[in-house]
């Protein structure tokens, strides 16, 4: 794998672009920009597909009423974990799961410097690869084979558009680690509903 970063675009369009995706969500107007203390990877690993992500989030509200929220994916939503990022069960916190699936490069790939903070991150539901090799991953027979919850820590849910082709995606993070969970489909989104796709 390169060492190559991905390039970061820093531009009015950008920052634009993820007003507009804060103000849709939360129906609300921005009172503040705040500056990320991270960056990110250069690699991470595809290990399967994302099911569901739980946030709590005051949009539509007043500030502080936070609820619960759960976006149930209705297409195929593609899960990575950033290099970092080591799952483990609560019986072996110690122990890191082993996951199957190739590594993706994002050297060079384009990274908007600027996403909208969606809320604040409860768990996500994943469905693992289990089989194959990690150039050839694939999902078990059953249709519960692989399926876990992972929490986090104090962490949010962004999200953004790819600047090279208006793709949105949605990131699990911590402000001391950075990207944890990269999650993009063809058909996701975000709007004034929600989370969608």
């Amino acid at each position: 794998m390169s060492a190559a970063r991905p390039r970061i675009i820093d531009d009015a369009d950008v920052k634009s672009m993820a007003e507009n995706i804060r103000t849709t969500f939360t129906k609300k107007a921005i009172k503040a920009h705040e500056q990320m203390p991270f960056s990110w990877p250069a690699t991470w690993r595809h290990v399967g597909d994302s099911l569901a992500i739980a946030y709590e989030s005051d949009k539509w509200k007043k500030d502080g009423d936070y609820e619960l929220y759960k976006h149930l994916a209705e297409s195929r939503n593609r899960v990575m974990i950033a290099p970092s990022f080591r799952l483990v069960t609560q019986e072996k916190p110690h122990r890191p799961w082993s996951v199957i699936g190739s590594q993706v490069s994002f050297a060079h790939v384009a990274i908007p410097r600027y996403f909208a903070v969606l809320g604040f991150f409860e768990e996500a539901d994943l469905r693992l690869h289990t089989a194959g090799t990690d150039d050839r991953p694939e999902f078990g027979r059953g249709k519960d084979d692989g399926v876990i919850q992972v929490r986090v820590r104090h962490a949010y849910v962004g999200g953004a558009k790819m600047p090279q082709d208006g793709r949105y995606f949605l990131f699990v993070y911590t402000a001391s680690q950075g990207p944890l969970l990269f999650v993009m489909g063809t058909e996701l989104g975000i709007e004034e509903d929600g989370i969608v796709g």
